[in-house]
């Protein structure tokens, strides 16, 4: 015959191996997750290296331009860019270039780097708009940024690297004149 103990300890020791199992579960999970947030970060890392040297490869290639303009950044008064270091090079015939830096400063989530050209067919209070960007944190290196230009430039003579942020004067961090 069967009493209430009986009945309330059986129930007990079914209840213990389905609470291991759901402990045992929550863990398992856990160390997965835990596992593929690590795997993506140093993936993220890898590809931001295989990135930059896919881009050595297209600026070495740009390089065999016969037209090609090529300028050290020139230091600025402004401290950001005292350990800034790195060069610009530039074709008319392909419309691009690539910026190449080392040590460039940081900057916060509201500022941004924003490099404008000048060209000697227009306007000196109305330079060309060109590439905006904020450093990857991922690379520590030097690295590359590509020069996409918003509109044709003919004859340029000056390039500028700004730092912008909102509600903020621009800054002069760099210039290059090839």
């Amino acid at each position: 015959m069967m009493t209430f103990e009986t009945i309330s300890s059986k129930s007990v020791a079914k209840k213990k191996p389905l609470l291991w199992f759901f402990l045992s579960l929550l863990a398992a999970l856990s160390l997965f997750l835990t596992s593929v947030y690590l795997v993506k970060n140093m993936r993220l890392a890898v590809v931001a290296q295989q990135d930059q040297t896919l881009l050595v490869q297209q600026r070495n290639i740009l390089l065999q331009e016969s037209d090609i303009l090529q300028s050290n950044w020139l230091k600025t008064l402004n401290p950001l860019a005292k350990k800034t270091q790195g060069d610009l090079i530039w074709s008319n015939q392909q419309q691009k270039g690539w910026m190449r830096f080392a040590n460039l400063p940081k900057l916060t989530e509201k500022q941004r780097y924003h490099l404008w050209i000048y060209d000697l067919e227009s306007s000196v209070t109305e330079p060309i708009s060109s590439t905006q960007f904020q450093a990857d944190p991922r690379i520590k290196k030097e690295f590359l940024v590509e020069i996409l230009a918003s509109k044709i430039v003919k004859k340029p003579y000056k390039f500028v690297l700004k730092v912008e942020s909102e509600g903020q004067p621009d800054q002069i961090l760099l210039l290059a004149q090839p």
